[in-house]
Order: C-alpha cells, then sequence, then structure tokens
C-alpha cells in the first residue's frame, strides 16, 4: 500500500553540432583527423592561397558513403579549375584502392557502396547528377564489403594541377585526411539483476575493439579503440566523440552522474553528457576535445596505440534519474532502505524538475504505478512537492522478488509527459555467488561429451548442496513439467538438458561468457526441478 506525504527538507548533443562548432577551428599542417568535414589549412598554389574542403555524408542510405573533395581559393572561396587528383583510402591499416583522376569543375567525389563481395570494384567517373548530395559532377563509384562499417576512413591526396592541366605542380599539394563515419556496435549482457541487457556504442572515430566487457561487481563498463598518442597525430585531432547507448531498463546504469578513465586517467565529468530524452535508452556522450587528450597523453607515459576505456557510476549510486517522454521534466529517484526486501516497507523519494527552467523543483500532478512482471502492484494519484521531496511509501508483496518498476504518468496532464525508472527487490551481490575454479575443465568435458549429463549434473547438484558451490538464491517452479521424483530426475539428466545449457558450459570454460550467463543455465535446471537444492 501506498503512502504520500511531503517532506520539507533540505544535452541532445548531436555529431553535426560539434563538426559545425569545429568547422571554425584551426588545424596545423596538412593533416585532420576524426570530423566528418575538413577545410584543410591555406597552401600556396601559384600566387594565391587555396585550400581543400572535404565534406562526407551517407546518403541516399546507411549503405553508400559519400565523400567530395574540392579545392578553393582561400581569399575568394572561387573554385579551382582543372585539377588532377590522386586519392588512395586506407582503413585500419589495410590500402582499400587508389584512383587518379581529372576534374574540370575542381571537384572529386566518391561513392562507397557497401556489397556483400570480397572484392572492391571502381567504376569509372560518370555523370551523376540526380545521385550526388554534393554536386551534380562526376561521381567515381567504388563497391566491396569493407565499407560496410563505419570509423575512421584515411585518404592521401596529392594534387598535381591547377587552374589549368598544362601547369604541374613543381611540389604537389600533399594532404592526410580522416574522415570518421558513425559506426555502432551492440552488445548483449545477462545482469544478474536485471537480466537481458542490449548496451551500444556509437563511435565518431574510428571502430571500437571487439574487448567490450560489463563488469557486474563495479557496474563497469571497459572497451578500446585504436588511437595514435603521437602529438603530430593530437594536433590533428580536433575532437574524438562517442556515445553509450543504455537501455532505460537497465536501473544501475541510470545513476545521476559516471567516472570515466581513459587509459587508467581520471577524465573530468565535463566530457560526459547525459542524454535521457529517448524513451527506450540514454545515451551517454563522450567527448575528448583536443586539449583533454593532451593532457592524457602528458600524464601517462607508454601508451599502446589505442584508447582504452572504462565508464562506470560515481560514488553515490543514488539518485536514479530520468526525462520524460517530451523531455519537459526530470525525474530524480532514491530510497530507503537501499537494500529493498519482500514482505517489507520501503520508502522513496523523488524530485520532479521542469528541464525547460534549469531543473527548476516544480509541483505537478502525477499518476505513480508500481509494476512487477507486467502486474500492476501499486498505484497512486499525487501531487509532487516543489521543495525537499515528495515521498512513497510501498510495502513490498511478499511474492515480489526481482525487478519492480516506477512508472510515472501524465506529468501536469500532459499524456506524453511519462517515465519509468526500475529498481531491485531482493538485490543479489555478485560475490553471493562462487564457482570453484575447477569446475571451469569439467564443464569443457561435458560441452565435448567426455562427460555424459548425468555425471556432470549430479556433481553441480552436490557441489550445491554441501555449500561448495554457491547459487544466487532460486526456487522451483510451479511449472507441471518440474521433476518431483528422485527417480525421474536421473533420467532427465539425459533427457531434458536443453542444448542452450550445454553450449553455454562449453562457452564459460572458454571464457566467450560469464560466470552470472553459466549460473543462469544452472537456475533453470534447479527452477524445472532437474537439479534439487
Amino acid at each position: 500500500m501506498f503512502a504520500c506525504f511531503d517532506m520539507k527538507c533540505q544535452y541532445v548533443l548531436c555529431f553535426s553540432l560539434i563538426t559545425c562548432i569545429l568547422l571554425f577551428s584551426s588545424i596545423s599542417g596538412s593533416y585532420g583527423h576524426g570530423l566528418g568535414y575538413e577545410i584543410m589549412p591555406p597552401e600556396m598554389l601559384g600566387s594565391k592561397l587555396v585550400s581543400l574542403e572535404i565534406s562526407s555524408d551517407t546518403w541516399p542510405d546507411e549503405y553508400t558513403k559519400e565523400i567530395s573533395f574540392a579545392l578553393f581559393e582561400t581569399d575568394t572561396g572561387v573554385a579551382v579549375k582543372n585539377v588532377m587528383y590522386f586519392v588512395m583510402l586506407t582503413k585500419q591499416n589495410e590500402v582499400l584502392f587508389d584512383i587518379t583522376g581529372q576534374r574540370d569543375d575542381g571537384i572529386f567525389m566518391l561513392k562507397l557502396h557497401t556489397t556483400d563481395t570480397d572484392q572492391i570494384t571502381i567504376e569509372e567517373a560518370g555523370s551523376d547528377f540526380f545521385g550526388s548530395l554534393f554536386d551534380g559532377g562526376e561521381v567515381v563509384n567504388v563497391k566491396g564489403n569493407a565499407f560496410s562499417s563505419g570509423g575512421l576512413y584515411e585518404f592521401k591526396v596529392i594534387i598535381t594541377t591547377g587552374d589549368d592541366y598544362a601547369n604541374v605542380l613543381s611540389t604537389p599539394l600533399d594532404y592526410d585526411v580522416g574522415i570518421s563515419f558513425l559506426d555502432k556496435t551492440s552488445h548483449s549482457i545477462d545482469d544478474i539483476n536485471f537480466g537481458q541487457q542490449e548496451l551500444g556504442v556509437i563511435t565518431y572515430y574510428d571502430l571500437i575493439n571487439d574487448d567490450f566487457a560489463y563488469e557486474q561487481s563495479k557496474k563497469m563498463i571497459t572497451y578500446s579503440m585504436p588511437f595514435d598518442w603521437s602529438e603530430e597525430n593530437i594536433l590533428v585531432t580536433s575532437t574524438m566523440h562517442q556515445e553509450i547507448i543504455i537501455p532505460k531498463t537497465f536501473g544501475d546504469l541510470m545513476v545521476e552522474s559516471f567516472s570515466t578513465n581513459v587509459n587508467g586517467f581520471q577524465v573530468q565529468e565535463s566530457v560526459l553528457t547525459i542524454d535521457d530524452f529517448s524513451p527506450q535508452n540514454r545515451l551517454v556522450h563522450l567527448v575528448l576535445n583536443q586539449n583533454d587528450l593532451l593532457e592524457i597523453s602528458k600524464a601517462v607515459d607508454g601508451f599502446p596505440n589505442k584508447m582504452d576505456f572504462s565508464i562506470m557510476p560515481s560514488a553515490d549510486n543514488l539518485p536514479l534519474t530520468t526525462m520524460t517522454e517530451n523531455a519537459q521534466f526530470k525525474l530524480n529517484l532514491s530510497w530507503e532502505p537501499q537494500n529493498i526486501k519482500s514482505g517489507s516497507s520501503t520508502t522513496f523519494y523523488y524530485k520532479i524538475l521542469d528541464a525547460f527552467y534549469t531543473d527548476r523543483q516544480v509541483s505537478v500532478n502525477h499518476d505513480l504505478s508500481i509494476f512487477h512482471d507486467g502486474e500492476e502492484i501499486g498505484q497512486a494519484s499525487i501531487v509532487s512537492a516543489d521543495m525537499g521531496f515528495s515521498v512513497i511509501e510501498f510495502d513490498v508483496p511478499d511474492a515480489v522478488s526481482g525487478v519492480m518498476t516506477l512508472q510515472f504518468e501524465n506529468l501536469n496532464g500532459n499524456d506524453l509527459a511519462n517515465a519509468i525508472l526500475p529498481v531491485v527487490v531482493n538485490r543479489i551481490n555478485i560475490d553471493e555467488t562462487s564457482i570453484p575454479a575447477w569446475i571451469k575443465g569439467n564443464a569443457g568435458w561435458w560441452a565435448t561429451d567426455q562427460i555424459d549429463d548425468s555425471s556432470f549434473l549430479q556433481g553441480i547438484q552436490y557441489l550445491i548442496q554441501e555449500g561448495i558451490m554457491i547459487i544466487p538464491p532460486t526456487e522451483p517452479s510451479d511449472d507441471p513439467d518440474a521433476i518431483p521424483d528422485a527417480g525421474q530426475r536421473a533420467q532427465a539428466f539425459d533427457q531434458r538438458v536443453p542444448a542452450w545449457i550445454k553450449s553455454n558450459a562449453g562457452w564459460w570454460a572458454t571464457d566467450q561468457i560469464d560466470d552470472s550467463s553459466f549460473l543462469q543455465g544452472i537456475q533453470y535446471l534447479v527452477q524445472k526441478g532437474i537439479i534439487v537444492v
């Protein structure tokens, strides 16, 4: 049941905006890295200064990347005509192709098309007026599956003529340009409390490495990305921008603030911006500018050629925070006691803030419902406090365990002003599980049929019963297919074990999944009565 009273106590940051801001930054040398748009520093072409402009986009769809190179007079902005280009593309240290071409209008355009084939093919330049985003001139179409991912595309651009094809430059204009395309990776984890969650990383610099991990005991996300820490590279890198995608069903990461380490160096909180405007996911923007990169490089010596990231909640895990779907209100939620238990009373404290007025606390009518496994177990219509906290006392039913969702709706009478925040009843701490190391070897033998089902699972059952192996609290289900009879269980070891549990054991034995994923299979067997504890 609810009791309600007042206690009187005490960005959408988008890549395009960053790009526009950075257009006005000066970059020394004929290099540029990490943006979707660059204007290179001026160079002398005869008696006049010229600059190379590079534009890029994914158009008309995500499978096509378009890049435009244009040489223009720095003082007037007039395009330089009759330009001979040499363009070479390198991606992840592999040269993919090079091409030479004359452009009467001075604009060289590439379209990189994603196909299924490993072979890269280049089509001759032709008029493509309706097929180009940037211009109606000639377009070179390059096809291959090497263009399926985003990340950093490094171009070597050499210009050997300008104004007149007969005007061959004694010293060609030589540019190294890094153009970044968005790349998204998804990473499924099985949290011991919140279950299956899909985290993601969107990178606007280079592809992240295949080492994404989530450490449950610290609630910490880790991954890495290739990066050249030389001063030369940093001085031509204006920004490094990434986004971490966190589902709003993952309560442990709906915290108010995070701390971030890059190669072991703790960066300022200001490099992170939390964006809760999406109803499904929160985006944590990580933006390192050139000064940040220089500070990190000077603070830590002997870097490998990569960035190691770790992102975790700041010291205080509460309050949880989110935005309503219409982005009008922000909610902060905390509770006592922090370890919510079945059959006990919990006090929730929350504030409603107006996001349009620099998070000023406001008093608004709203509905608050509490759900467990899709069933409503509590509801109240409330007017929030304009000072201090709004307070709700809730008696958690005896049968409720696991994720419980607080759903705020109709704030200030607006049916789009809704938000959810999930909490855990009977939280399982990661140190409440214990698996002897030698079981991994047995699991590997079982997965490869060197041990039969009965021998392995009877051994697991014995270890759990004797307290040698500790699993999260698990109750047998009321499933009519559960097996109550000991004789039937012996037969079930060989006939009723799902294939996915055996596969999980093999993956766990080779460290492809974590302990909690393996324990999920053991818990399933306990629930089905195949293992008795």
